[in-house]
């Protein structure tokens, strides 16, 4: 498994399945050092985006620890997930919101210095451009106000079911519009965007990834309409047949 920071961390932090669980939520979070016998590292970190982070695979053979490094462990981590969501999930949403800006503050730039040969006017002048930067405007305000608004939630109430969906809900309208934003960036951008060297070709690759970065568009979508519903996980089938 990839693991973040593997290259720099002097511990990482390893959830496993318990030897014996039979509930699939069931997990064991292990402090692993970077010296123990049977951890090896394979330096495959190439990805789409995320780069920075050289989460390369982590290798476990024949890799044992003290009891003492166990520093969690239950049948079901649902609850200890959900009480700490604000940093498992809600931490992700403001580094897509930055790379959002970014992207939007590079095609500015961008669309201003760009004049086309025979015109006297740079691309920003284009009514189009104009109006695909007025939407992107529109949707990165409200990703960013709906982020504050989680954050506020989380100060003020703590892990509520409200806190919760505000954190689905924020990670969900980040995740939409940084894909968006920086597609539509690299559209507007041109050929001369799509180069290695180009900050917004760099951007593009990592907004792509705001979607599917945990919690993914999806798991939000299930579960901000649990919550809209009022309706109790308990009471509906999983997604998939428990083993």
């Amino acid at each position: 498994m990839f693991a973040s920071m593997l290259e720099a961390a002097d511990f990482v932090l390893v959830m496993a399945y318990p030897y014996g669980a039979t509930s699939p939520s069931a997990g064991i979070i292990l402090m692993l050092p970077r010296g123990a016998e049977g951890r090896s590292v394979d330096p495959n970190w190439d990805v789409l985006g995320m780069r920075a982070t050289r989460s390369d695979s982590l290798i476990l053979d024949e890799c044992w620890l003290p009891e003492s490094a166990a520093v969690f462990r239950s049948d079901d981590t649902r609850p200890f997930r959900h009480t700490y969501l604000n940093w498992f999930w809600g931490s992700y949403t403001p580094v897509y919101l930055g790379v959002a800006q970014a992207a939007f503050d590079e095609l500015r730039r961008v669309v201003h210095t760009r004049q086309p040969e025979g015109y006297a006017q740079p691309l920003a002048y284009h009514p189009d451009v104009r109006r695909h930067i007025a939407e992107m405007s529109a949707d990165l305000e409200a990703a960013r106000l709906i982020t504050y608004r989680s954050a506020w939630l989380s100060d003020q109430e703590g892990p509520t079911a409200e806190t919760t969906a505000a954190l689905y809900r924020a990670k969900y309208m980040v995740g939409e519009t940084v894909s968006g934003i920086t597609r539509m960036a690299l559209t507007l951008g041109g050929a001369h965007g799509i180069f290695k060297t180009s900050r917004l070709e760099q951007l593009f690759r990592d907004g792509a990834l705001g979607p599917l970065h945990p919690p993914p568009s999806d798991l939000c979508l299930y579960n901000m309409g649990l919550y809209e519903l009022g309706i109790d996980p308990a009471d509906v089938l999983p997604p998939m047949k428990p083993g």
